[in-house]
């Protein structure tokens, strides 16, 4: 079987993307995961599909990966029928791309799978519900399904959680004695970072002795943003974040450290000698963020806002913490900071927490039985709620209880078809 993949590395450069082993070199995460998995996918199943990255820069890619160089993602859908791929995956958005995307696939015949990593606004959604061609929309946390339910977009919904590997990481056994918080993550507004900026004067009356590390900037999505004149953000964000961590002066607070954009070698010794990770506390835009999971990797607690994919990708009160205002983030990264039993237990507890759930040979497990049932036609396994006994006492209680122990309603149809067999 022939795959095909759409990478937009437009807008961040020569980035060396050779070597995924070494983790992500400085790009969005759903960048880094176009290339993670056909890698991994060919290291766990070798020569059982072939892989065409159609990207706008080619000269970096692993040597294991063929490349073609392409400007757009038309350009991609275009070359990737004309080499008879047999699956592309595509990621949608809210540009108009998206929508001509969608008529050419259908015009094509090509079969796609829509790999989404943010849910697409209700426009592209209805085109991608109504186009046959368009197999499957895959996402990324079960959070991110949960939202969809309402929209036809469901009957071609599945959940596939991005992979993240471990195995070059060594956990940490101690905990570090100096109060370092760190942040990673691009510095634009829907990541959030104003949030931990705004409470860190705070925290630092509450530790005077902590310090604030940040890996990122407003150029990981985009090298080229004009930034501000601390160099971190474009000006109207950086405006933000300069009124909360001054020193008063204009300068950066003493607490406070910006590393910018930094290499591998360089952000995993700082990761080991944090003690606290935080990643975007809004949740927005987040579905299953590789941050959160590479702090928990390396054995680091972290504290995060308690929406959307965080509540997927970090388990509260046992691998971090998931704080709904900023009360809460100060209290949480306060008791991680002091509290060292509780510190390494929840980091022992978030290596193992990733090891099981976001592993890449569970992930390309997944994902090659979704090429096998897109190749095949075979329909989305989507529950039907007419096939259960509504009319059976014992169901409807059984499946009462679950209503009640469910934060979200309708995470009980996995359960559904069980329950079924059971008193049907």
């Amino acid at each position: 079987m022939k795959i095909g993949l759409y990478l937009n590395n437009r807008k961040v450069g020569d980035v060396d993307l050779s070597n995924p082993e070494k983790g992500n070199p400085g790009i969005g995460g759903t960048q880094f995961n176009f290339i993670t998995l056909p890698y991994y996918f060919q290291k766990y199943f070798p020569n059982k599909h072939n892989f065409i990255i159609y990207a706008h820069n080619i000269s970096k890619l692993p040597e294991t990966l063929k490349g073609k160089a392409i400007s757009n993602s038309i350009d991609a859908l275009k070359h990737a029928n004309q080499d008879k791929c047999d699956i592309m995956i595509w990621r949608p958005n809210n540009e108009e791309e998206s929508i001509e995307f969608i008529q050419l696939s259908s015009k094509l015949n090509q079969k796609t799978i829509a790999w989404a990593h943010n849910n697409p606004n209700i426009t592209t959604l209805n085109k991608i519900a109504n186009a046959n061609n368009i197999k499957r929309f895959v996402c990324v946390s079960q959070e991110q399904m949960d939202r969809l339910r309402d929209h036809p977009i469901i009957l071609k919904t599945t959940v596939i959680v991005n992979g993240f590997n471990i195995s070059g990481i060594e956990p940490v056994s101690i905990v570090p004695k100096e109060k370092i918080v760190l942040y990673t993550g691009s510095l634009v507004p829907p990541k959030g970072f104003h949030v931990l900026s705004r409470i860190w004067p705070k925290i630092i009356n509450l530790h005077p002795d902590a310090k604030l590390k940040v890996i990122g900037t407003g150029k990981l999505y985009d090298r080229n943003q004009k930034l501000g004149p601390w160099g971190i953000a474009e000006e109207k964000y950086e405006k933000q974040i300069r009124y909360y961590l001054s020193d008063g002066k204009g300068n950066i607070h003493p607490s406070v450290l910006f590393l910018g954009l930094i290499s591998n070698d360089r952000k995993n010794e700082e990761i080991t000698n944090c003690k606290v990770g935080v990643v975007n506390p809004t949740g927005k835009t987040e579905n299953c963020p590789g941050s959160a999971l590479e702090f928990q990797a390396f054995g680091k607690p972290v504290v995060s806002g308690a929406f959307k994919g965080l509540l997927d990708t970090i388990v509260h009160c046992k691998t971090g913490y998931l704080g709904k205002n900023d009360e809460d983030l100060i209290k949480y990264i306060s008791e991680l900071l002091v509290d060292n039993e509780k510190n390494l237990t929840f980091g022992r507890n978030g290596r193992k927490f990733v090891s099981e759930k976001f592993s890449f040979s569970k992930v390309t497990k997944l994902w090659s039985s979704l090429f096998s049932e897109v190749y095949l036609n075979i329909e989305n396994k989507i529950p039907n709620i007419s096939q259960f006994p509504l009319n059976d006492m014992k169901y409807l209680r059984e499946l009462m209880r679950i209503l009640k122990s469910n934060f979200t309603a309708f995470r009980y149809i996995p359960s559904l078809k069980e329950i079924g067999e059971k008193y049907w």
